[in-house]
């Protein structure tokens, strides 16, 4: 009977190491007092699936995130092998496109440089810092430490962030965002243009040791009156074919070019 007891503890036990972590997450309109799902997010084993509010789904395994499209089962890999190949059509097309501006009259190429200029062609910068205010709050029952946010140098977020040690679940989220982070900025870094259109959420959560279950967004220096909250966050299995590419989808290239 000892024994019996004895490997149905052991299959509980691996039972709960193996869980995944699921989040779910609200916008909320502090006008209107209106809430609205937002995001929802499943990581386990190191691997994430964050699915929005339209159905879009982004994949985050091993080195590389993928964009799967439900729609026509289709999805784009970014991972290192292709980023380095887009970056070098990139590279290409600019040079190839400078080439011909240099052979245009003044005024012209005056016109052709604006242009290449507003297409923001070389990218930008997308750095990320964080701010602790010394404020602390209560979200949802959790107590969570106040911090602003900063991309290249000006504010775009007051976070409320619950350290990751406090919140339910056996994954090490410090390392899993970490790694998601790194995984955005090598991105960034081997196609600059898309520097603008990527936001790093997972760096501000790195840097401020923990999870936001609130986020504000600053407008001209002030708070907007939406808020994101974390509604739900529990401990449970994720099975493993939400953290794969679905079986019969195809991969397509990443597009190209200012949008």
């Amino acid at each position: 009977m000892k024994r019996i007891a004895m490997i149905a503890g052991c299959l509980v036990a691996a039972h709960t190491a193996s869980a995944g972590i699921y989040i779910e997450m609200a916008n909320h309109n502090l006008t209107t007092n209106s809430t609205k799902l937002q995001q929802k997010m499943y990581i386990q084993g190191g691997s994430g699936r964050i699915v929005d509010s339209e159905g879009r789904v982004t994949l985050i395994k091993g080195d590389a995130m993928y964009i799967i499209d439900d729609s026509d089962k289709t999805y784009v890999a970014m991972d290192k092998a292709t980023m380095e190949k887009v970056a070098k059509q990139l590279n290409e097309a600019i040079a190839k496109a400078k080439e011909q501006i240099a052979k245009l009259p003044p005024e012209q190429r005056a016109q052709a440089e604006q242009m290449m200029g507003g297409a923001n062609l070389g990218g930008g910068e997308n750095k990320v810092d964080v701010a602790d205010t010394g404020k602390s709050d209560t979200v949802e029952g959790r107590k969570c430490r106040v911090w602003d946010v900063t991309r290249n140098g000006e504010l775009d977020e007051q976070i409320c962030v619950v350290p990751f040690n406090a919140l339910p679940g056996k994954e090490d989220l410090s390392a899993v965002f970490a790694k998601f982070a790194k995984i955005y900025e090598e991105i960034t870094k081997s196609v600059p243009m898309l520097a603008g259109s990527m936001n790093n959420e997972f760096t501000a959560r790195v840097k401020a040791g923990g999870f936001p279950v609130r986020s504000r967004g600053y407008e001209n220096g002030k708070l907007i009156d939406e808020e994101t909250l974390v509604k739900v966050w529990r401990e449970e299995a994720v099975p493993a074919s939400m953290l794969e590419i679905p079986a019969g989808y195809t991969q397509k290239q990443l597009p190209m070019g200012p949008h």
